[in-house]
């Protein structure tokens, strides 16, 4: 059979009951992650503008906006929902797929579950059998991509999309079939790039939202009995080949029995912040923590990193404030830096573009961090011979000379400071209660409501009452 076949029959067929607890409760954990970094980001830059337009288009009152409240047409829903929760870069990231995967699986699923009156057990499924296909495929994605062309794509946008529109059939009660040709619709419409990233544009927030909207497509339009291509991910223009210049994963890759669900493998991040910045933001709390720098203690501030198989254009580069000063300093390791020594914090706040603005002394210092190529007595690290690509093992070194002559040094891996099972339930949920308090919108009676639904999302019989309790007065 051919790989979306394989994938596709997982989706829709795998009973509810194979799937196991440990990933029932992961996935409580990331949607609660993702309704508080959606949250935090209703009201950040360009969002308003997006949830604007989509009520100017109108249309039919499928779905629910999360925060806002409206209610628009499926696919527009998905789109707004899908912005949000990618807005801050906050949201999770699944390491060996390269993925941002709960900003495009979750507002898809939610809408197709709002559109046929799913309920909350059929959400959780959904969404982890979604997660799960997009990783299979994902993950040999990652792997192969190398070189300029690997590096262009955007893999949450190539990729996410084939597991969101899983998700969508499923809870549409599509056939197999239908969800193989899903997968070719959706694979006409893949596509993301980096660009808007290398730029620091606010395009980058939107590039999931794109792929959910049309992951959402493309379940709706094979259930009315349009056709997609099989071959999507092994023909001779199959998704391998024509975006990365690379061999299709065999059958027996895909497929390969796991000992435990993708979902359990996604990260919840600790800062709004690009995961490669995360490293060096760390190093840097911990030593203001140690030693409470005020800015005339330092003489010369340092950082050495490895930018993974995507460069350093995401966050090596110096650190220089434009027209989108969050998402500047957000894809920046000297700006993570720079506010970490000197205000010991790394929050929602700290990332704003007011706050970015008016703090001319962080700012100076990030200008001023000094960003190496090598060092003359590198830190060992261990690597973990894994499915998790080489370089969340390389070592992020801090380098903090001071004006008594002291010279100071903080190195962490990517891995140390992002391991899937770092934040527990418990993390997570103080990290949602710091959205809502960020977001302004949300009174802390609702909060808990929140909270307490997605831990007995079972419960609901309808989505529609847990995307209402999940809307605000703005």
């Amino acid at each position: 059979m051919s790989l979306a076949r394989l994938l596709a029959d997982y989706a829709i067929k795998t009973p509810a009951g194979e799937v196991t607890e440990a990933a029932v409760q992961a996935c409580k954990k990331v949607v609660l992650d993702t309704l508080g970094v959606s949250l935090a980001a209703w009201n950040a830059p360009g969002i308003p503008g997006v949830y604007r337009q989509l009520c100017r288009w109108g249309g039919a009152e499928e779905a629910t906006v999360l925060v806002y409240g409206a209610k628009l047409p499926g696919p527009a829903a998905a789109y707004v929902n899908s912005a949000m929760a990618h807005a801050l870069d906050y949201d999770d990231i699944h390491d060996p797929a390269a993925l941002h995967i709960m900003s495009v699986v979750l507002p898809v699923a939610l809408a197709a579950g709002e559109m046929t009156g799913a309920g909350g057990k059929d959400l959780l499924t959904a969404v982890i059998l979604g997660i799960e296909t997009a990783c299979r495929i994902g993950i040999p994605y990652n792997h192969r991509r190398r070189g300029l062309q690997g590096r262009g794509f955007l893999p949450t946008s190539v990729i996410g999309g084939f597991g969101a529109a899983w998700a969508a059939c499923r809870l549409l009660r599509l056939s197999v079939d239908e969800a193989v040709s899903a997968a070719g619709i959706n694979y006409a419409q893949a596509s993301g790039n980096r660009q808007a990233l290398f730029e620091k544009t606010l395009t980058k927030r939107l590039q999931p939202a794109f792929t959910a909207r049309n992951a959402l497509w493309s379940a709706l339009l094979a259930g009315n009995g349009i056709t997609g291509p099989e071959d999507c991910f092994e023909g001779e223009a199959g998704l391998f080949r024509v975006y990365i210049d690379a061999e299709p994963p065999t059958p027996e890759e895909v497929m390969k029995k796991r000992d435990c669900f993708e979902i359990e493998r996604d990260t919840i991040k600790r800062f709004t912040s690009c995961g490669l910045a995360h490293p060096l933001t760390q190093a840097a709390l911990d030593l203001a923590r140690e030693h409470h720098f005020k800015k005339n203690d330092l003489q010369e501030v340092a950082i050495f990193s490895h930018g993974g198989p995507d460069g350093e254009n995401l966050t090596g580069g110096p650190f220089r404030m434009g027209e989108n000063p969050q998402v500047d300093a957000q894809f920046c390791n000297a700006y993570g830096v720079a506010v970490g020594l000197l205000r010991g914090k790394a929050g929602l706040a700290e990332f704003t573009n007011q706050r970015i603005r008016e703090d001319a002394e962080v700012a100076e210092l990030a200008t001023q961090v000094k960003i190496l190529t090598e060092l003359s007595d590198p830190p060992r690290v261990e690597r973990i011979e894994d499915d998790f690509p080489p370089h969340v093992d390389k070592p992020h070194v801090l380098i903090v000379k001071t004006r008594d002559g002291r010279e100071l040094r903080k190195t962490y891996t990517i891995r140390t400071i992002l391991s899937p099972r770092r934040m527990s339930f418990d993390d997570t949920l103080e990290k949602f209660y710091e959205c809502v308090r960020f977001s302004g919108v949300c009174p802390d009676e609702k909060a808990e409501k929140i909270a307490a639904a997605v831990r007995d999302l079972e419960r609901f019989k309808n989505l529609s009452e847990f995307a209402s309790l999940c809307t605000m007065d703005v």
